[in-house]
């Protein structure tokens, strides 16, 4: 018997359309564009296309990219992606599989649906009787299009930290739907909120973990919450859940509505409380570093992973404003200074102005005497096993009040491996200040437990109501009190 044959590709980034970072070709070219057999490399390929080939499939590489979070994407560039994805599908000859490794989330002008555009035009290319499936981050949205055509998995944790773990499981139904085992049928609940959803505290771990039973009983495939990206001006905005039985729509439909209307009485629950930044600040100056810990502030606001600049001085001003001492910040995303700093070298004591470029919510530009402790012409921050974030060109600078770090590629502070590399003890802070939301917890937390996550000015700032949306499908809780009499 021949191999199955499984065509692998997709377009990934996150669009946050309040965003002022343009997001065009290059962007996708720098984030990591593969094309045909370059998705296998064992370093920048795809985990997912990897694993189906181990399972002894014939993968057939397409192409395969991703952006940092910004603004929605030129129409060009999704469109020259679009359609050189589709064209390497059409070319690829008969297959029995398309897997799809999208993020879900994105917005491209013209475009509300690009993922469901995709897979529509997909479907259309190889017909009904193709198996085809997508890989979908839980911040994303959904259509009809996209489920009407394509068996959807979301992964389960947020942090997001089984992605490879559900890139297999999708795989695995995707085979096993072809070889006729089972014939997923999908059921959808919209559940008419938008919230934020952490599975790494409670009632998110206790709700994930009955997911993860439900899923191999009665029928039930595959169980997957869509959280909804919420930062996202399009009438598809929400969170929804996607249950996938084998030929039981009736069950699904059931069970779907059942953790849907669960979910909705969660609500406002489910993430960490954020604090307010005069409040925090407070709260780090009283802060007993010498017995607790550093105390890490994480600028949510202004955070690169949903579509900030990341060089807002909103925070680090306050924190200067109320004399704290042994401050470490960063990572704060300003090229130019960057450049500056590593023109005049190791040593250098300079006068420079950082930060505050990109937009008002950057705020206004700190001038700080400062000196240049260290410079990495390749930065990066390493995530443990194979995972590293390029952060570009890097320098440490010493200021009167503590160190701050600045780099030139916009990712947010995943981890605290670039603050040792550039000569940043961080256990010997008073105040970590990182440009995260949540993904930096289990990275700092061995060197700093205590975090306090912020409420402060910034493009990704934490009240979503406070932000001008214009084109929502209403009612929609937090901007309806009880969406279903409304």
């Amino acid at each position: 018997m021949n191999a199955l044959r499984l065509f692998f590709g997709g377009i990934q980034t996150e669009t946050n359309t309040f965003s002022p970072i343009p997001v065009g070709l290059e962007n996708f070219s720098e984030g990591g564009l593969l094309r045909g057999d370059e998705v296998f490399d064992p370093v920048r390929g795809s985990a997912m296309a990897i694993y189906a080939r181990k399972l002894g499939l014939e993968v057939v590489g397409g192409l395969h990219c991703d952006a940092h979070p910004g603004a929605a994407v030129r129409r060009d560039a999704y469109e020259n992606l679009r359609d050189e994805l589709l064209e390497r599908l059409g070319s690829a000859g008969a297959v029995d599989i398309v897997a799809l490794d999208m993020h879900g989330g994105m917005v491209a002008q013209g475009y509300d649906d690009c993922e469901g555009d995709i897979i529509a035009r997909v479907r259309a290319i190889v017909g009904p009787d193709v198996v085809v499936g997508c890989l979908l981050d839980p911040h994303c949205h959904l259509s009809q299009a996209m489920y009407e055509n394509a068996i959807l998995m979301c992964y389960r944790e947020n942090p997001h930290t089984d992605i490879r773990e559900r890139g297999r499981e999708l795989v695995d139904l995707l085979l096993r739907t072809a070889r006729q085992e089972v014939r997923p049928m999908t059921s959808v609940f919209n559940c008419r909120m938008a919230d934020v959803f952490q599975t790494q505290r409670e009632p998110m771990k206790s709700f994930v973990a009955r997911m993860r039973e439900l899923e191999g009983r009665d029928g039930v495939l595959s169980i997957s919450i869509v959280h909804g990206f919420r930062r996202a001006d399009i009438p598809l905005m929400g969170t929804h859940v996607i249950v996938i039985t084998d030929e039981k729509p009736r069950h699904g439909a059931g069970l779907a509505e059942r953790l849907g209307r669960e979910l909705f009485e969660m609500r406002g629950q489910c993430a960490d409380p954020t604090t307010p930044m005069v409040e925090a600040v407070a709260t780090a100056l009283t802060w007993d570093a010498a017995t607790l810990g550093p105390l890490v502030l994480a600028e949510m606001a202004d955070n690169p992973g949903g579509g900030s600049p990341g060089d807002a001085t909103f925070v680090l001003q306050a924190l200067i404003d109320a004399g704290i001492d042994h401050i470490a910040a960063g990572v704060l995303i300003d090229p130019l200074a960057v450049r500056c700093a590593i023109d005049a070298g190791v040593g250098a004591r300079l006068t420079m102005r950082i930060g505050g470029k990109a937009c008002p919510l950057s705020g206004p530009p700190l001038d700080l005497d400062v000196t240049v402790m260290a410079i990495d012409l390749a930065s990066k921050i390493v995530l443990g096993g194979d995972i590293v974030v390029p952060m570009g060109r890097a320098v440490a600078l010493r200021f009167a009040q503590g160190e701050l770090l600045l780099a030139e590629n916009r990712w947010q502070t995943y981890g605290p491996s670039i603050f040792a590399d550039l000569g940043i003890d961080l256990r010997r802070q008073h105040v970590i200040l990182v440009k995260s939301a949540q993904h930096f917890k289990a990275h700092f937390s061995a060197i700093a437990p205590h975090s306090l996550t912020l409420d402060s000015p910034g493009v990704c700032v934490a009240d979503v109501t406070k932000l001008s949306f214009k084109r929502l499908s209403r009612p929609l809780w937090p901007w309806d009190a009880d969406p279903w009499k409304a």
